[in-house]
């Protein structure tokens, strides 16, 4: 990496820096502005209580990543906690960071926090078309479900460990299936 990267908790005054992160990740991948009404859902889910955000820093204090992890709920987040289960519910890199390793690291803070919380599994949501993060995800042991859907225009697909398991890295994981073979370096 050209500077080095601080990896470390965020709080409530860390979420208009992981927004703006957030949002150049996701202009970055699609070519087009974030729509008003998904930057308002992401702002409410960084602000969530349950919510443990963790945020890559530049050493001029910029954030330049970020990763959140929440508690599972049922019915793809309409029902009850499902014990045990945690949810990341966001990995974003800035662009210019992008094939750096940042995103592995993200993903290792952010699954090392939910296993320091008693979280035993874990599942998350990505696009169908993001070969970056499905090899970033299946070199931690994710696979896919079979569920699918659309949000915001895209594809996204279902992907679960079936435990969270510390080894070389604190937060890697470990699942079963099929997943998609190789490794990322997002």
């Amino acid at each position: 990496m050209d500077h080095p990267i601080t990896l470390r908790p965020g709080g409530p005054h860390d979420v208009p820096g992981a927004l703006a992160a957030w949002a150049a990740a996701i202009e970055g991948r699609s070519g087009q502005p974030v729509a008003p009404e998904r930057r308002e859902r992401t702002r409410a889910a960084l602000g969530h209580p349950d919510g443990f955000l963790t945020v890559a820093v530049e050493p001029a204090g910029r954030i330049v990543g970020m990763a959140l992890g929440t508690q599972a709920l049922a019915d793809d987040g309409a029902g009850p906690p499902v014990p045990g289960h945690c949810h990341v519910s966001a990995v974003f890199v800035r662009p210019e960071w992008w094939g750096r390793g940042l995103g592995g690291r993200l993903v290792d803070a952010v699954l090392a926090e939910a296993l320091g919380r008693g979280y035993r599994t874990v599942q998350l949501w990505t696009q169908a078309d993001n070969e970056r993060a499905l090899r970033l995800y299946a070199s931690r042991g994710f696979v896919r479900s079979g569920r699918s859907q659309e949000l915001d225009g895209e594809l996204i697909v279902h992907l679960t460990a079936d435990r969270i398991v510390p080894g070389r890295d604190p937060g890697s994981v470990a699942g079963t299936g099929p997943g998609v073979a190789g490794r990322a370096e997002g």
